[in-house]
């Protein structure tokens, strides 16, 4: 009655190729896409574990009364205090100190992030611009925006005219 048989059309072959051709540029497409996604995810990872070696590397700045954790944090966080311009905020040595606390916001362990970038007194964060809290905030790892929040530079000047 009818031939069924779809290899006796004309153009059988040709429509086989083409099938062909675009299952293997959707595989082509489908693997390059899997593997560029693969390889964002391990210059992730490879990005982490250099930040773990740097610390590790750091790690025998440990002083005393301080856990691990805390010196992991202060030797990452020293490490960027060249990132400040101290010709214009100040400069100040630890026996010049003052006792940073006193500014609302700012805790003892967050004072020794301080010290660890040189910052030492309270006329040095009176003078910091908005790109010095900015800056501070992003080497101190501290919540963004809290600087100003709390009004440290304010709060500093009025305690640096005592």
């Amino acid at each position: 009655m009818f031939d069924m048989n779809p290899l006796n059309l004309p153009d059988a072959q040709l429509q086989q190729l083409i099938m062909l051709f675009v299952a293997g540029m959707l595989g082509f497409i489908i693997g390059y896409m899997s593997r560029q996604g693969i390889i964002r995810q391990l210059e992730g990872d490879l990005a982490s574990t250099e930040r773990a070696v740097d610390d590790c590397l750091r790690m025998p700045v440990v002083s005393a009364g301080l856990s691990t954790e805390e010196s992991l944090v202060l030797n990452r966080v020293r490490a960027r205090a060249g990132e400040l311009n101290f010709s214009r905020i100040g400069i100040a040595t630890a026996a010049q100190a003052d006792d940073l606390k006193v500014i609302v916001g700012v805790g003892p362990f967050l004072e020794k992030k301080l010290h660890a970038i040189g910052i030492y007194t309270f006329r040095q964060i009176a003078n910091f611009t908005p790109e010095d809290v900015e800056k501070v905030n992003d080497i101190i790892e501290f919540f963004p925006g809290r600087i100003e929040r709390d009004n440290w530079v304010g709060q500093a000047a009025e305690l640096a005219k005592k």
